[in-house]
C-alpha cells in the first residue's frame, strides 16, 4: 500500500519544560541565520526538542507515543509495534531523521543544531559525517562562513566562543566541530587512530549529525552503525544523533528498490513545498513525446532543448546553462560523454581541447579525476562547462546552480524514488544571482516516453500530490443498455517468392517512403509548480548520403553471398552506374530529394531476398468469428489523479456521486475537488433527469469533449435520447485497427469515446480537435477504416436476422456540432457524415 509521506512522520510533543529547555532563548540566532525560510527554523526546534526536553530516552519512546495516536502509522505496521520497532535503526539513542529537500538548505540546519547543542553546553563536541569528500570540502566552507560571522556568534550568548572547525585524522578537542569523510571514520576503526581515540568516554557530550544520511540504508557495505553503536567496545556511548536527507528512502529488502520510507523521519520539507515557494526552481519533465530512437538525432533534440533554455536565459541570467546526463555505472557516463563529445564537435565546430572545456565525465573513478576538479568552478562566471555526465548514485555534493536541464539516461537511473529525488536535486537550486523579477527558474527532466507513465507516478508520489478518485457504474441505473461487438480471426495467406539467383531484384525500383532531411520532434512537458502543461515542437537533421555512396554500398553487398556464382550474376547484371540510375528512379518515384537514414536502410533491407534459399511472405485478412453482447453495466472503475482536474480534466457528476464512493481516498479526493477555493474543474448537473447515463459521473479531457457532453446534457438535446455512456479508455468496447507510421505498420486497439442510445440507434461517437479536418493523423486514417467496417458488419449482422437495429459511427469535431446534435434531434443520424469523416475516408 502507498502511504503519503507527510502521514508516516512522527509528531514530537511540544510539551517542553522551560526549566529543562529554553526554546525561546536561540530565536535571534534563528532568525539571523535562517532569515525568510520558516522550515529550517521549524526543522531545528524539532530536533532540539527532540534532543533536549527530556520526553524521550530515546526513538523507541517516541515512536511509541506515535504508534499509539496515529492510525496510518498503525496500518503501515500491521497493527503490531515490534514491527515498527523492528524498522528502527539506534532503538536506544536519541536519533531521528529529517526530510528536507534537495536544494532547501540542510547544510545552514546542521548548522543550527551544531551551534545551538554547543553553546547551550549539551555537548561539547559536534561530529558531522559525510558520504564523500566533495560534501566534506563544501560543508566545511558552509561552517567556516557561519562562525567568521560576528553578528551570528553573538547571537548565541555573551559566554559563547566560536569552535574550531576540524577535518581529516586530527584529536576531536572540546569546543569544535569535526567533519568527516564517513570512509575516514570506517578506516579509523581498523587503525584506531587520534578520531577514535577523540571520542573514549566522550560519547555522551558528543552530537553525531548524519548528512546524506539514507546512504547508511542504500551502501550495504559500510560501517555506519557499527561505529555509532561502538560494535568494536572502543568505550564509545553516543547519545545525540541527528540524520539530514532528502531522499530519507531505503529497501524493504535486500533485493527491492530503495522506495520505502523512513520510519523514524521527525520533520518533513517536501520539494512540493519548496517550488510552491519559490525556494527552489520549478520542475517540468516530458509526458509525452515523438522523438527518434536514433542515438544521434535524440541528441539533436536534447541539444536544441538546451539551446532553447540558453537563449531565454539570455536576457537575465545571462549565463550559461547545464545540461546534466545521468546514468547507471561509471563505466556508461565515460563512454555515453565519449560519444557525445564526437556529437558536439561536429555540430559546433569545435576542438578537441574547446569541447573538453564544455563537456564533463564527473564520478567517483580515476578516470574522472580532472573532471571532478573543474566541477568545483562550474558556477564561476563566463564558465565554458555546459554538458555533465555523471553516476545517479553519487551526484550528491554538488552545488551547482545552473543546471537548467536533467536527461536520464538510462532507466536505471531513474527507477525509485531515492534515485529520482536524487537526480532531481542537482537540478533544483537557484542561482545565486537569480532575481524574482525574472520569475521561478524552471529544470527540465529531459526522460524518455517509454518510462514517462513510471517517471510521472514516481516524480508524484516524491512530491506528494498523488490524490485520486475513482468512480463507477451504477448496475441498477434504468439508462444501461447492451451493445454488440465482433470477436475477429485472422486468416494468413502465404505466398512464395522464387529462389535465389532467379529473383529480379530492383527491376521496379525500391518502394521507398517519403522522407526528408528535416523532421520535427514534438514534447509534452508538465510543469510541477502550476500543474501546466506545454508543446514544444523541434526540429532535427537527418544523417544523409550520396547516391554515389549508396550505390557502391548496394554493390559491394553481393560480395556477401556465399555462393561465388550468384555474386559475379548480380554484379553483371547490375554495376553500380545502373544501380545509380535505379535509386534516382526510387527517389524521384517517392517524392524524395535526399537520402537520409531511414531510406538508406530501406535500400540495404531490399537486398535480403537475396540472401535467402527462398522466402515466404504472409499476409492476413480478418474475418468476424462471433458477434458477444456487452453491457454497460460491467463498464470498469475510472482512476483519475486529482491533480489531472487543475490542468486539463473536468469532472461532470450528479448529488447521486458522492454516496457511491466507497473507498476512503476517493472521499477526501471528492472533497477536496468540490471546494470551489482548491481550483479543481468540475461541472455539478443541477437535473439528474438530463444525465441520461448510467455512470455516476463522466470525466472528460479536452475542450471538444466537455462542449460534447454539455450539448448531450442540454435538456432539448436530453429529451430526444434515451441513454448514453462515456467508455473507457480500454477494457470495455474496443477492435483492433492498423496504420502506417512512416514506413512501419502498426497495429492498436480502438476504444470510441462515447455511445448514445436513441430507439434502435446506436450512435457511437469520437470526438476530435477541428485541426484534424486539414491535418488528419494516420492513426485516425487507420481507426476510421477499422471503425466503418466494423459496425457496417454489425449493421449487415441484424439486417440478416431481420432486426432494425442499426449502428452509426462518427469522428465528429466541434465545427460540425451542430448540425450533428440536429440531425440527432431530428432522428435523422444515418444520414450524417461529418467534415472529418469525408477527410478520413479520403
Amino acid at each position: 500500500m502507498i502511504y503519503k509521506e507527510s502521514d508516516l512522520v512522527l509528531k514530537v510533543s511540544e510539551n517542553v519544560d522551560p526549566r529543562v529547555w529554553d526554546e525561546g532563548f536561540y530565536q535571534s540566532f534563528l532568525d539571523i541565520l535562517f532569515k525568510s525560510r520558516d522550515y529550517e527554523k521549524e526543522a531545528t526546534e524539532v530536533a532540539l526538542r527532540f534532543l533536549n526536553s527530556g520526553e524521550y530516552k530515546n526513538i523507541e519512546d517516541l515512536a511509541r507515543e506515535n504508534f499509539a495516536n496515529n492510525p496510518i502509522i498503525r496500518e503501515r505496521f500491521n497493527n503490531n509495534f515490534e514491527s515498527m520497532r523492528n524498522d528502527l535503526d539506534l532503538i536506544n539513542k536519541l536519533s531521528a531523521t529529517l526530510d528536507l529537500a534537495t536544494g532547501t538548505g540542510k547544510s545552514y540546519v546542521m548548522i543550527a543544531l551544531a551551534l545551538i547543542m554547543l553553546a547551550s553546553k549539551k555537548v561539547t563536541r559536534v561530529l558531522v559525517l559525510v558520504p564523500s569528500l566533495t560534501i566534506e570540502s563544501e560543508l566545511t566552507q558552509k561552517f567556516v562562513d557561519i562562525i567568521s560571522n560576528e553578528q551570528i556568534i553573538a547571537s548565541l550568548g555573551s559566554n559563547f566562543i566560536a569552535p574550531s572547525i576540524l577535518n581529516g585524522d586530527s584529536t576531536i578537542i572540546e569546543n569544535s566541530i569535526a567533519i568527516e569523510n564517513r570512509n575516514a571514520i570506517y578506516s579509523a576503526q581498523e587503525t584506531r587512530n587520534s578520531i577514535i581515540d577523540s571520542f573514549k568516554n566522550n560519547g555522551e557530550n558528543t552530537l553525531v549529525l548524519n548528512d546524506e544520511v539514507h546512504h547508511v540504508y542504500y551502501t550495504e557495505s559500510n560501517q555506519w552503525k557499527n561505529f555509532i553503536n561502538d560494535e568494536r567496545n572502543n568505550n564509545i556511548i553516543f547519545k545525540y544523533i541527528i540524520g539530514v536527507t532528502g531522499t530519507p528512502y531505503k529497501r524493504k529488502n535486500k533485493t527491492s528498490t530503495p522506495n520505502e520510507y523512513f520510519s523514524d523521519v521527525i520533520y518533513r520539507y517536501p520539494l512540493r513545498n519548496a517550488i510552491e515557494q519559490n525556494f527552489i526552481k520549478d520542475i517540468e519533465y516530458i509526458s509525452k513525446e515523438d522523438m527518434p530512437t536514433d542515438k544521434n538525432e535524440r541528441w539533436q533534440i536534447i541539444l536544441n532543448s538546451h539551446d532553447q533554455i540558453a537563449k531565454r536565459l539570455k536576457t537575465t541570467f545571462k549565463e550559461k546553462p547545464i545540461t546534466i546526463i545521468v546514468t547507471a555505472t561509471q563505466k556508461r557516463a565515460d563512454a555515453q560523454a565519449k560519444l557525445f563529445k564526437k556529437f558536439l564537435k561536429q555540430k559546433r565546430k569545435l576542438t578537441d581541447a574547446q569541447i573538453d572545456e564544455i563537456v564533463l565525465s564527473v564520478h567517483s573513478g580515476s578516470s574522472a579525476k580532472v573532471d571532478r576538479l573543474k566541477l568545483k568552478h562550474v558556477d564561476d562566471p563566463n564558465n565554458p562547462v555546459e554538458f555533465i555526465f555523471s553516476v545517479s548514485m553519487l551526484t550528491e555534493g554538488w552545488d551547482v546552480k545552473r543546471v537548467f536541464q536533467i536527461v536520464p539516461d538510462e532507466e536505471r537511473a531513474f527507477n525509485s524514488k531515492l534515485l529520482i529525488a536524487q537526480v532531481l536535486g542537482r537540478g533544483l537550486r537557484k542561482p545565486n544571482t537569480w532575481q524574482d523579477s525574472w520569475g521561478t527558474p524552471t529544470v527540465t527532466v529531459f526522460n524518455h516516453e517509454k518510462w514517462s507513465g513510471n517517471v510521472q507516478s514516481l516524480v508524484n508520489e516524491i512530491l506528494e500530490i498523488k490524490k485520486t478518485l475513482t468512480t463507477k457504474v451504477n448496475p441498477d441505473s434504468e439508462y444501461n443498455f447492451e451493445l454488440l461487438n465482433i470477436k475477429y480471426t485472422s486468416e494468413a495467406t502465404t505466398v512464395e517468392t522464387p529462389k535465389l539467383g532467379s529473383y529480379n531484384l530492383w527491376e521496379n525500383g525500391v518502394s521507398l517512403p517519403t522522407d526528408s532531411e528535416i523532421s520535427k520532434s514534438r514534447i509534452t512537458l508538465d510543469d510541477v509548480r502550476n500543474q501546466n502543461s506545454r508543446d514544444i515542437e523541434t526540429e532535427y537533421t537527418h544523417e544523409t548520403f550520396s547516391i554515389d555512396e549508396i550505390a557502391e554500398t548496394l554493390y559491394f553487398r553481393f560480395s556477401d553471398l556465399e555462393d561465388t556464382n550468384f555474386i559475379q550474376e548480380y554484379q553483371n547484371l547490375w554495376p553500380v552506374n545502373r544501380i545509380k540510375k535505379m535509386i534516382l528512379t526510387s527517389l524521384k518515384n517517392s517524392g524524395n530529394t535526399v537520402i537520409t537514414k531511414h531510406l538508406k536502410n530501406k535500400f540495404l533491407s531490399s537486398m535480403n531476398v537475396i540472401f535467402r534459399e527462398g522466402s515466404k511472405s504472409v499476409s492476413y485478412d480478418t474475418q468476424p468469428s462471433e458477434f458477444f453482447n456487452i453491457k454497460t453495466s460491467q463498464l470498469p472503475k475510472v482512476t483519475n489523479d486529482l491533480l489531472a482536474f487543475k490542468k486539463n480534466k473536468v469532472l461532470f457528476y450528479t448529488d447521486e456521486l458522492k454516496n457511491s464512493l466507497d473507498d476512503d481516498p476517493s472521499i477526501s479526493s471528492f472533497a477536496d475537488l468540490t471546494d470551489t477555493l482548491n481550483g479543481y474543474k468540475h461541472e455539478k448537473v443541477t437535473n439528474k433527469y438530463n444525465f441520461k447515463t448510467p455512470q455516476f459521473s463522466i470525466t472528460v479531457s479536452s475542450s471538444p469533449e466537455v462542449l460534447f457532453l454539455k450539448k448531450l446534457i442540454s435538456p432539448e438535446i436530453a429529451v430526444s435520447i434515451d441513454s448514453f455512456i462515456k467508455s473507457t479508455d480500454t477494457k470495455f468496447y474496443y477492435f483492433d485497427y492498423s496504420w502506417k507510421k512512416g514506413s512501419h505498420q502498426k497495429n492498436g486497439q480502438f476504444n470510441p469515446d462515447w455511445f448514445i442510445k436513441q430507439g434502435d440507434t446506436y450512435i457511437i461517437v469520437d470526438t476530435k480537435d477541428d485541426l484534424q479536418i486539414s491535418d488528419p493523423d494516420s492513426e485516425n486514417i487507420g481507426k476510421s477504416k477499422a471503425a466503418n467496417r466494423h459496425f457496417q458488419l454489425i449493421n449487415e449482422h441484424y439486417a440478416s436476422i431481420g432486426s432494425s437495429v442499426r449502428y452509426k459511427f462518427t469522428f465528429l469535431t466541434p465545427k460540425n456540432y451542430d448540425v450533428f446534435f440536429e440531425k440527432l434531434v431530428n432522428m435523422n443520424i444515418m444520414n450524417f457524415k461529418s467534415e472529418l469523416d469525408v477527410k478520413l475516408s479520403d
